[in-house]
């Protein structure tokens, strides 16, 4: 028999096999695999699961969430949220190690032993004070600062005002968190106008303040392009959100941008004209700026390799009427390209459909926006004329809405709750920008202040460092990582308009990365992968999913399952392998679909309703019990495709219902889904999400970045609440009756102090039998639970009444009586104040 390779894959492997009956042993496993390789992320989130201490724990999820994002992480950090990380032992070599300090020469002490007492009494306090402060949300650090340069009040206003409210809302919650590395940051704004001139004078302005450590921004090309050369010869890295021309980041090492550049979007453009639309030739307007020459400029060239671009157009206010009416002269079946601002856009669009152009409208994403889709609906219910101007659009977009990942909805809803409104997708990449750059700064090494030059440099190092997918930040919208040129690495997503909002066309294109050229020349052999300038794309199959919930009930919260009865449809285009999934936290592992209730093709275009029941399973997390909430999830992906190939998206039905319709059951309007007694379903929510690993997989052929599998998963998610006041009634009623029984043994008098010992020995023994008897209903768990620490406190007050006790009859037998009269009244005063503390803190705490 073959040796099994030494691999961390292998040594994962083998832990995860002997982590039941050797856990020390799987620990030692585990350490070795990350020893063959730190970064990978299974064995971090396995080794979290085999330590049993909080702290260690907390430091494995971090290193495991830093490098995937994983909501199930994501979680387990927050359950651990007032634990500090600590690495375990046996991987402290793998943690960057401390700077050294200055030493001092050892000094033999003046002081006596009381004076050591008095010192340490008052740095018990005053480290205690520092705790408090801390946790109140004090600031030790000097600030930093990072800068946003935008817009606000050029045309492109309202995109600049998402972007400033994405990054204040994400600057709240790094500083209610502690800042970075003990720092708080702070925002400072700069209004440029989308004018150039001003774009440069605020770079150098930037530049003469010298206080801020990276720069978000410009907004537009070419404010980008004017402020770059300053940015650049001052050592000031600057990430752009918005800015898609290639020319700002060609050559310079210091601008980097948290979106595709226009390179990126005119071979998507291309290749979707050319094999998605089936065109042979194709016409472009574009807006006579930086963003639309440069556009214009790429399409051209990508879309040269399939066919002949008949007319380049500008748009502009001079120019528009002769580029309408030139446009409507092409050829009728022949797509439109539009490289233009909102405004400029819709005017076109409005134009050309009302002149009877029906050809297919490609827009870049300056046109794919929902306020770009709002201002044609407007003009077509005005008109009175539905479909009119939002028929066969598609635009191009870093963030369909209808494809959010778990993270990024939550993000979406929390935006929408602060500011009344959804988020434009600028809002989306102006969060990575500053996220990403918030990263360089925790992990390059900053001195913060004491050479602002070098910390630049090693944010802008740190940023170079982000140069594949294995070595990628988990940002919002997926893995992010640059190119060569500074652009992120993504795919350019293509919306297409349902008549209210935008959602994601039936076909979509990713860059393929080859795991081998094997599988490269197979590919563009069959045609499952087009070459387009410097890249391959290869078509994904988008499947719009949509998830009816007709039950949970069966909640069995010691091995973490429950029943889950559910109606479940698939739509799409293409062969039916989309509808061949897995439910990978089924119980059975073998569950599958079955035979469709209903079953329609027509015109290519695929509707399947299935009807699923069965029990499924996910991981709980007690630390709040009884105030927990769990959240019953079913998690479901292709089982042969990848998310390359096909991607699991929210249908437009589901989109349109409100969130309350989510908990209605599909088979009774007048019912709700939650047949769990003692538990209340809070909310039900629907997204998709891409998992998997960066890991070869013992494929010895893949190389480089493309190695791993990866697969779009789809997740129904209710978050169900344990109904509270009931379960406090049954189980606290003999401790509250303890509770009065021993406060009753402080008004004993003095001399009777076996009565008030035997009372309060009593109740703790007492406690520990109800403690026990609460908390039988919870699975084997390494943490202290919020009711345990109840508990607990009374075990506390009940052994601080017999102290009590012995000492009110120790001070009466030395005749201390006025002491004696003191500590009762004390006492009596402090047994509730303390029980009404206790109980405040709960209340704060979990309601």
């Amino acid at each position: 028999m073959s040796q099994e390779p030494v691999s961390a894959v292998a040594l994962t492997h083998q832990a995860i096999r002997s982590r039941e009956s050797e856990p020390a042993r799987a620990r030692e496993l585990l350490c070795a695999a990350l020893a063959e390789d730190r970064e990978y992320e299974p064995a971090w989130r396995w080794l979290a699961e085999v330590v049993t201490d909080d702290a260690e724990r907390r430091f494995c999820l971090e290193r495991a969430y830093r490098l995937t994002t994983d909501p199930a992480t994501d979680r387990a950090l927050k359950a651990l949220r007032r634990v500090e990380g600590r690495p375990p032992a046996e991987v402290g070599h793998l943690v960057e190690p401390p700077r050294p300090g200055a030493t001092a020469r050892p000094r033999t002490s003046r002081f006596g032993p009381r004076r050591w007492v008095a010192v340490g009494l008052a740095a018990l306090v005053l480290s205690g004070a520092v705790g408090v402060w801390s946790a109140s949300g004090g600031e030790g650090g000097e600030p930093v600062h990072v800068a946003l340069v935008a817009g606000l009040t050029g045309p492109g206003a309202v995109n600049s005002a998402h972007v400033e409210r994405s990054l204040r809302m994400r600057l709240d919650e790094v500083n209610d968190a502690g800042g970075v590395q003990g720092h708080p940051v702070e925002l400072l704004v700069y209004d440029d106008a989308d004018r150039p001139d001003k774009a440069r004078g605020i770079a150098e302005e930037i530049v003469r303040e010298g206080r801020v450590l990276f720069v978000v921004g410009h907004g537009t090309s070419d404010t980008a392009l004017a402020a770059a050369p300053v940015y650049r010869a001052a050592g000031i890295p600057a990430i752009t959100p918005t800015a898609s021309s290639p020319r700002i980041t060609d050559h310079n090492d210091w601008y980097f941008r948290s979106m595709f550049g226009n390179r990126t979007q005119s071979d998507f453009l291309a290749v979707y004209a050319a094999r998605v639309l089936g065109a042979r030739t194709a016409a472009i307007a574009y807006a006579d700026d930086e963003s639309g020459q440069s556009a214009h400029e790429g399409f051209v060239t990508s879309f040269g390799a399939f066919g002949t671009v008949t007319a380049e157009l500008p748009i502009s206010d001079a120019s528009l009427d002769g580029t309408v009416d030139a446009l409507t002269r092409q050829d009728p079946a022949a797509p439109i390209v539009l490289a233009a601002d909102e405004a400029h856009g819709a005017e076109v669009v409005e134009r050309l459909r009302e002149a009877g152009v029906t050809a297919p409208i490609l827009g870049t994403a300056s046109m794919g926006t929902q306020a770009f889709h709002d201002t044609l609906l407007a003009a077509e219910r005005e008109r009175g004329r539905p479909g009119l101007f939002t028929a066969d659009l598609f635009l191009g977009t870093p963030l369909a809405p209808d494809s959010l990942s778990g993270p990024a909805l939550v993000w979406a809803k929390d935006f929408e709750q602060r500011y009344g409104e959804r988020p434009l997708w600028p809002a989306a990449t102006a969060r990575q920008a500053l996220n990403v750059g918030l990263h360089a700064m925790r992990t390059g090494g900053l001195d913060y202040g004491r050479n602002r030059t070098d910390d630049r440099r090693r944010i802008r190092d740190a940023l170079l460092s982000l140069k594949d997918k294995k070595n990628s930040f988990p940002a919002l919208l997926g893995p992010l990582y640059f190119n060569p040129t500074g652009s992120a690495q993504m795919s350019v997503s293509f919306v297409t308009s349902d008549g209210t909002r935008l959602v994601s066309a039936p076909v979509q294109l990713t860059i393929y990365e080859p795991p081998s050229d094997e599988a490269l020349r197979k590919g563009l052999a069959n045609g499952t992968v087009v070459a387009v300038a410097d890249r391959y794309l290869t078509r994904r199959q988008v499947v719009a999913t949509g998830i009816n919930l007709n039950e949970v009930r069966d909640l069995d919260s010691r091995d973490g399952t429950y029943f889950v009865d559910f109606f479940l449809w698939l739509k799409y285009t293409g062969d039916h392998v989309a509808s061949d999934v897995t439910f990978v936290n089924a119980v059975k592992p073998d569950l599958k679909l079955g035979t469709p209730l209903r079953d329609v093709t027509e015109d290519g275009h695929t509707y399947r309703l299935y009807r699923v029941a069965d029990r499924f399973k996910n991981s709980f997390d007690f630390r709040s019990f009884p105030f927990d909430r769990q959240h019953l999830d079913v998690l479901l992906q292709n089982r042969t495709r990848t998310a390359d190939q096909v991607v699991y998206v929210t249908d437009k039905e589901i989109l349109n219902q409100s969130p309350e319709d989510y908990l209605r059951s599909g088979t009774n309007a007048e019912a709700d889904i939650n047949a769990i007694p003692n538990w209340q379903a809070e909310s039900a929510r629907f997204f998709q999400r891409t998992v998997g690993s960066s890991d070869a997989l013992g494929d010895a052929l893949a190389t480089g970045a493309a190695t791993g599998v990866y697969y779009s998963q789809y997740t129904a998610e209710v978050q169900v609440a344990r109904d509270v006041v009931p379960f406090l009634v049954k189980n606290l009623l003999p401790l509250i009756l303890l509770i009065g029984v021993t406060y009753l043994s402080l008004f004993f008098k003095a001399n009777d102090g076996a009565a008030p010992v035997s009372m309060g020995v009593t109740a703790i023994l007492s406690t520990a039998v109800l403690l026990n008897n609460v908390t039988s209903q919870l699975p084997s768990v390494s943490y202290t639970v919020a009711l345990e620490w109840g508990y607990y406190a009374f075990i506390f007050l009940a052994a601080t009444c017999v102290l009590i006790a012995m000492l009110r009859k120790r001070l009466v037998s030395k005749g201390h009586t006025d002491a004696e009269r003191t500590l009762t009244r004390t006492a009596r005063i402090a047994y509730p104040a303390y029980v009404l503390a206790i109980v405040l803190t709960y209340v704060v705490a979990f309601t």
